[in-house]
């Protein structure tokens, strides 16, 4: 089968980008041919297909939106390009045309350009579309379900509402953009186009249905990532939290919970992209008496990461906001490691209290402190961890996520085959 995937990036930076990777490996290696799709950023890993990438909106130089500083001009051309990109729909369309894929399955890309090129692939090739939700695009403006340090689904009822509260970069004209062009691609059907909607969490799948998507077109096919076990089976020394580094991950609950510890016995490892004026807040953060103990740190990819992971005592999910079954936290449970976890979103899926982990209320501090401080005494770590390895296995390898994802290609190609 010839499968072609979308995403924003052809390089690493999060979640969706690692899970692109990894699906693009997992299909690769059963024996598909597999066409990538992207923008063509500075960072962009190499490949024959990097001519049709079109450049992004916000140039080569800077995939961060915060870091993005424009003319009045650029504002007006990126305002413009946000509704209609021709470059993004004909490079799509050449590749469309020259490769002529069986399938094509949409990992990430930004709401303004995905629903028309979608509608290209199924309208115009008559090629079955599949499409991943990694967050919240589709129904909430701000893509986080989270306004005020707070969760918030407002925008379920009514979109305008992120307008009143100025949710997107904190802006009312940013916000009403946002609005109507979530408006606009509803009025025009785009996202009938799209066969599949696959979704990582429970959570995500229960919101498309109370958004009013179809029951037969919404799919459960949890995340998958590879087997990190290192097989010592022995307790690691450090407290990691790993991802990124942004308010609504929970990370200043996190440093106010290990300044609350009266003397820490393991040291806080975080790890992860994050802008340099957050970067400076967090040390802010950082009480005087634990600043040794605690490290804040840039991204780390590949075996270096997973050393960090394997070394660990065990891992720290404090967000809160409604987590989409975060890559991070399945593989650590791929690699045995105890969690502790927020009890919100899709982390309860993942986290068992009292089994392979505790949750704990998001935004709690003080709670989270005592979990902190027992998980660092406590001698069933081991145990727990296992419990964690127990749940990886049924629910999140490569061979569960690769029969379902393949049933799914299967079923539509043939259905497309039909027709």
């Amino acid at each position: 089968m010839k499968i072609l995937l979308v995403n924003y990036h052809y390089f690493i930076h999060g979640g969706p980008d690692r899970y692109f990777f990894n699906v693009k490996d997992l299909l690769e290696k059963a024996g598909h041919a597999v066409i990538p799709f992207s923008f063509d950023y500075d960072e962009t890993f190499e490949t024959p297909y990097r001519r049709y990438f079109p450049e992004p909106i916000s140039g080569r130089g800077t995939f961060l939106l915060e870091n993005l500083k424009l003319t009045k001009r650029q504002k007006l051309t990126y305002l413009r390009k946000m509704f209609k990109n021709e470059e993004v729909e004909k490079k799509f369309f050449d590749l469309l045309d020259r490769e002529r894929p069986d399938i094509v399955y949409s990992i990430y890309l930004s709401s303004s350009m995905l629903p028309k090129i979608l509608h290209i692939a199924k309208k115009r090739f008559k090629i079955p579309v599949v499409y991943r939700l990694s967050d919240f695009h589709m129904i909430c403006p701000s893509y986080l379900f989270f306004r005020n340090g707070e969760v918030c689904q407002e925008c379920l009822n009514t979109p305008w509402a992120a307008v009143r509260y100025r949710c997107v970069q904190s802006s009312m004209l940013a916000s009403l953009l946002r609005v109507i062009q979530i408006a606009m691609i509803r009025k025009r059907r785009w996202y009938d186009s799209v066969d599949r909607f696959v979704c990582p969490s429970r959570l995500m799948q229960t919101c498309l249905l109370n958004a009013g998507f179809l029951k037969e077109k919404v799919a459960w096919v949890p995340t998958f990532t590879g087997d990190l076990l290192s097989g010592s089976g022995e307790t690691g020394k450090s407290i990691l939290y790993f991802g990124k580094l942004t308010r609504e991950k929970g990370v200043e609950v996190l440093l106010r919970a290990y300044n609350a510890l009266e003397s820490p016995r393991y040291p806080l490892k975080l790890i992860g992209h994050c802008s340099d004026d957050y970067r400076t807040y967090l040390y802010t953060l950082l009480d005087a008496r634990h600043r040794d103990m605690v490290s804040i740190s840039g991204p780390l990819h590949g075996e270096a990461m997973w050393q960090e992971l394997r070394s660990c005592a065990f891992v720290v999910q404090p967000a809160i906001w409604l987590e989409n079954m975060p890559n991070t936290l399945i593989e650590a449970l791929s690699a045995g490691k105890p969690v502790v976890a927020s009890d919100v979103g899709s982390l309860t899926e993942l986290v068992k209290d009292e089994e392979n982990g505790y949750l704990v209320s998001p935004g709690d501090a003080k709670k989270l402190s005592q979990v902190l401080n027992k998980m660092s005494c406590d001698s069933d770590l081991v145990a727990m961890g296992e419990q964690s390895r127990r749940r990886y296995e049924k629910y999140h390898t490569a061979d569960v996520h690769f029969q379902q994802l393949q049933s799914i290609f299967t079923d539509l190609v043939a259905g497309s085959s039909n027709s």
